[in-house]
């Protein structure tokens, strides 16, 4: 089970890496968010891991940066800053401009495939923003679901599906461990890369926003977590905001680094004596 986190969600790729060169290959994947991301091109893509790291994060929305000296500097951050806010509130975001480059990256990776495709059956979680509902997706179009699935709110605009409007999934559901269950696998390896603290602190306005969903949604996600069998925690050397592409390699790494570490519990619950 892959949950979100922007970001630091790549380094579920470095824990399916770890899995796999340790011999243990999953049967299904339930993501949310950036889980879905990853857990979709895994399934989709015999090329996936070299897909998660030299993913295109180009076009995500830049947040404003006030701690740059001079005053050129501070223009551009502001010049960001008001575009952010005009887009915000006369449309659906900082990102919206990005949505078809977006949308091509994600068929990019999943090679325009449909859900059902997969090597492995991969479930993805929405949440519909009209009923406030889990909303969660095996079959159609890849690109289409996992796309709602990644879809921040003031950052990105819906999925609208027949009767649902479709956002991240994480917001009615950070980890949906009974839909991993409901699959028939023997255990539960959910992956949790959320942040509980934060050194730095917010510096924007988006950079807020992003930080109080989480910390909104900390104590769900201890209830929901506490229903695996087991959970890897990436441990991450610096504060990670939801945007921070750049440090994609780091939180890949994280997740093999976390994996590594749990080894022997892996081993205790998969291969008992």
């Amino acid at each position: 089970m892959l949950s979100g986190g922007g970001a630091r969600g790549l380094s579920h790729a470095g824990v399916l890496k770890a899995l796999i060169t340790r011999g243990y290959v999953p049967s299904a994947i339930v993501g949310i968010s950036m889980g879905a991301v990853v857990g979709s091109t895994y399934a989709l893509n015999d090329n996936w891991f070299d897909e998660l790291v030299g993913m295109d994060t180009s076009g995500f929305p830049v947040a404003p940066d006030f701690r740059m000296p001079g005053f050129a500097a501070r223009a551009r951050g502001l010049r960001t800053a008001l575009l952010a806010a005009r887009d915000m509130y006369f449309g659906w975001g900082v990102g919206a401009r990005t949505e078809t480059w977006g949308r091509r990256v994600l068929t990019g990776m999943n090679l325009g495939k449909n859900l059902e495709d997969g090597r492995i059956p991969i479930f993805v979680c929405a949440t519909d923003m009209l009923s406030g509902s889990r909303v969660v997706f095996s079959k159609g179009r890849a690109t289409d679901y996992v796309y709602a699935s990644a879809a921040l709110a003031g950052i990105l605009p819906p999925l609208v599906d027949g009767p649902h409007v479709l956002m991240d999934g994480a917001y009615a559901d950070i980890a949906p461990v009974d839909i991993a269950r409901a699959t028939g696998v023997e255990a539960v390896i959910a992956v949790d890369p959320s942040q509980r603290e934060n050194a730095t602190g917010p510096k924007n306005g988006i950079q807020a926003m992003m930080r109080s969903i989480e910390v909104c949604q900390y104590e769900h996600a201890r209830l929901r977590f506490a229903q695996a069998d087991l959970v890897i925690r990436p441990a991450f050397r610096q504060s990670i905001g939801t945007l921070e592409f750049a440090l994609k390699r780091h939180c890949i790494a994280a997740g093999a680094v976390a994996t590594r570490r749990a080894y022997d519990d892996i081993k205790a619950l998969l291969d008992p004596a």
